[in-house]
């Protein structure tokens, strides 16, 4: 069964059998402008009871500062939630259960901070294939073990389903979290935590999957540029980096010091961390050398010494250099940005033509960020 398929399953069981205040108002000052009349009262009381965490209140109101506005994806969408950091928003897959969506909305403000505190570090699409990995599955990690540290204080006050609910969504994580608590006599110290980030690395399926989306697919969307324009695409260098401790300082920041502090500082070069998959590898040598032969750019030199491990599922997308034909979106955001849109509109908050310039970058970013949760 393809991710689509699982997800769909999982969509189409959740029970969305609650009854919401239509009096309850936020106890967190957040804009939630991207929701209809209908949907604002589901969004504050899944924002109202991440809140009741303090890892959740910081998280969201670190995001509300950096202008972000929440909202919930289009039905037709099969992705648990994204942030969009080209247009400062945040959605969550409507058809998930609430008790999933509290610990999706801690993760996606996460990474609304991230962006903030990550802001001198060059863009994805002009990192090498090492700092890629580094920096882009280091946020991940992050933003699961902020959601589970946020589900944890909401479970000690009585609240228990966001962390039982992780647990069945993500159990080498959770399993990562329980051993590091235990380690810790059940105190959420920073170790836990970090233990917690760590556990992201173990799921060798969603590494694989971020792989494909984050360098696979830009490699043929670059050679494919260049088959019909006759030159390079404007994006996806593969020419710069960033090290391990520069991305650990960043990602771990919290208002209370950094929760990786008492890791080595280039512990993100180690094989649990920076290995790849062999058709990944393939991959990548195979774009490089087809890309040195037509446009003449050297190769990034990051993926030889990359270590490999084996591939979790068949790549969907066929042989770099082969036209990719119709192998359809890893995730689809369904309608999403059509529907903010008008929303935005009707609301006046934005001109036609600030719409209209924002549609095309946010439809690239939801293809690329839609691999998430």
């Amino acid at each position: 069964m393809g991710i689509k398929d699982k997800l769909s399953r999982i969509f189409r069981s959740s029970d969305q059998a609650v009854v919401y205040d239509p009096n309850e108002k936020l106890t967190v000052d957040v804009d939630i402008s991207l929701c209809t009349e209908e949907e604002r009262p589901r969004m504050i009381r899944i924002i109202n009871r991440l809140a009741k965490s303090e890892a959740g209140r910081e998280t969201l109101e670190i995001a509300a500062k950096a202008g972000y506005k929440y909202g919930f994806l289009d039905a037709k969408t099969n992705c648990f939630g994204c942030c969009f950091g080209g247009m400062n928003c945040i959605g969550l897959g409507p058809m998930a259960s609430d008790d999933k969506l509290v610990s999706t909305l801690c993760h996606e403000s996460r990474h609304a901070g991230q962006g903030v505190r990550m802001a001198d570090i060059p863009d994805r699409d002009k990192l090498d294939v090492a700092s890629i990995i580094r920096y882009s599955r280091a946020k991940e990690a992050d933003a699961q073990a902020y959601a589970v540290k946020a589900c944890k204080e909401l479970e000690m006050q009585g609240d228990k389903g966001p962390l039982a609910t992780f647990a069945k969504f993500y159990p080498p994580i959770y399993k990562a979290y329980e051993e590091a608590l235990a380690a810790e006599n059940g105190v959420m110290s920073d170790k836990v935590v970090a233990g917690t980030f760590k556990g992201w690395y173990d799921q060798t399926g969603t590494k694989q999957n971020y792989e494909e989306g984050y360098i696979i697919d830009p490699m043929h969307d670059s050679l494919d540029a260049y088959a019909k324009n006759g030159k390079e695409a404007e994006v996806y260098t593969f020419a710069e980096s960033v090290d391990s401790k520069t991305v650990v300082e960043k990602v771990g920041w919290t208002k209370n010091g950094n929760y990786l502090a008492g890791e080595s500082p280039d512990f993100l070069d180690g094989e649990r961390f920076l290995s790849i998959g062999e058709r990944t590898k393939k991959d990548a040598a195979d774009f490089f050398a087809i890309r040195k032969e037509r446009m003449g750019i050297e190769p990034d030199k990051s993926v030889e010494s990359m270590p490999t491990h084996p591939d979790a599922f068949k790549r969907r997308l066929p042989e770099m250099g082969k036209p990719r034909g119709d192998v359809g979106e890893t995730m689809s955001m369904g309608g999403t940005i059509d529907k903010w849109n008008k929303i935005l509109a009707a609301k006046e908050k934005y001109g036609k033509n600030t719409a209209q310039k924002k549609d095309k970058a946010a439809l690239v970013l939801a293809r690329n960020a839609a691999i998430c949760r």
